[in-house]
């Protein structure tokens, strides 16, 4: 059976730069190997949701994988939960955690305490072992200076607000319920009094008098985000009849495949061994998801410069993928839209190429935003990919007689 890999090169559609002459990076950029792949395929722009929808990295997954984010997102929360390694059961909500730095008067420092990335276990370890009311809950650090939390019990409710300010130099904010419903408040209350516990906890924390001792930030208050219920997602062998994995170095992705059943696989760090390692992987498993998401942060980081480099240094580990497409189906795209000049996901749509065996091949021999738009794929959503990579592969369900 021919096998399906879906590269998912994170942000790496952007806008047009005024300093590149009015070009994206991606069309700026020197990528032999991404042309060629899509000289052998046939592209198109995608819309991830639908058109000019400001999308994130986790609704856009859900839809690439073929499931509706009106129906199986409430928030990230459960994602990131599922991405730190913690058991996430239907009804238990959940949300995103920043360990963040704080002063006396409640006002955040640093949101993300100095990019934290030592120590935070230990402090996970003590918060938990503070207690509130009626429900049972877990926090698990996650990278760097993320984690998550996740409440069990009866009448708690996703209809909350963050605490975190979203700003340096605002005060945390207090969860508040946003319907008004019994549980919506009582979980908005418990949010709040698991922050100032664990506050109190983490204040004190041997780990932050040494890190104030070091002059670094302490990592002194968990900032809450991005709450959300989990629900029963159709697992996606089940859904399609196709075993698959996933490879990726980000949390929120890691928790969408383990939501929906794709086998995690260790992700190395250099680009070529990660396209080595897909290979190996899809030798036994139909499809694979390989996210990559360094060209979203240099997007954030607004330095288009350096996502150049990026999609370059990608393009170069392709090469092996230019005869892959000749026995077995690729498909390469952007997830979003991530503006270098605006530092954020905009609603653009992003190019794509499907490549593989039965293929009808356009004229397209250039992978960019602009040449992609003009390919015979036209313009689709992100929902639509799954099923046409189905059809490919024969595999799809005949509608009417």
């Amino acid at each position: 059976m021919m096998k399906i890999l879906m590269l998912v090169c994170d942000g790496m559609a952007d806008r047009p730069i005024e300093d590149f002459g009015g070009k994206t990076p991606l069309e700026v950029s020197m990528k032999e190997n991404m042309d060629a792949i899509a000289s052998r395929g046939i592209c198109g722009i995608m819309d991830p949701i639908a058109p000019g929808v400001r999308v994130g990295s986790d609704t856009t997954h859900l839809a690439l994988l073929g499931y509706d984010p009106y129906m199986y997102y409430t928030g990230r929360g459960p994602f990131e939960a599922l991405g730190a390694g913690l058991e996430v059961r239907k009804g238990d909500v959940a949300f995103r955690v920043n360990f963040a730095t704080v002063d006396e008067d409640m006002v955040v420092k640093d949101r993300r305490a100095g990019r934290i990335n030592k120590g935070t276990a230990d402090l996970a370890q003590a918060v938990n072992e503070i207690s509130l009311p009626g429900v049972d809950f877990v926090f698990k650090e996650s990278t760097g200076h993320r984690g998550a939390l996740v409440f069990r019990g009866d009448h708690l409710s996703s209809k909350v607000s963050d605490s975190d300010p979203h700003e340096i130099g605002k005060k945390i904010m207090e969860v508040k319920p946003l319907d008004g419903s019994r549980d919506a408040t009582r979980t908005a209350d418990l949010a709040n009094e698991f922050i100032r516990k664990s506050h109190e906890v983490l204040k004190r924390h041997r780990v932050n008098e040494e890190r104030r001792a070091k002059g670094l930030k302490p990592a002194n208050m968990l900032l809450l985000r991005g709450c959300g219920v989990a629900m029963d997602i159709p697992y996606f062998e089940e859904k399609y009849g196709i075993t698959g994995s996933c490879m990726t170095t980000t949390g929120l992705i890691k928790g969408i495949a383990r939501s929906v059943g794709l086998e995690l696989v260790e992700t190395p760090e250099g680009y070529r061994d990660r396209v080595m390692t897909a290979q190996k992987v899809l030798e036994e498993k139909d499809f694979l998801l390989l996210n990559i998401k360094e060209p979203d942060e240099a997007a954030h980081d607004m330095n288009p410069e350096r996502k150049i480099e990026l999609i370059e240094a990608i393009d170069e580990a392709l090469a092996p993928l230019v005869d892959f497409v000749e026995e077995n189906y690729m498909v390469l795209l952007s997830d979003h839209t991530t503006s270098s000049s605006y530092g954020d996901h905009t609603g653009d749509p992003v190019p794509i190429i499907i490549a593989g065996p039965e293929v009808r091949v356009d004229d397209i021999k250039t992978f960019d935003e602009r040449k992609a738009a003009k390919g015979g794929l036209g313009r689709i959503r992100g929902r639509d990919i799954m099923q046409i990579m189905l059809d490919l592969l024969n595999k799809s369900e005949k509608f009417g007689a």
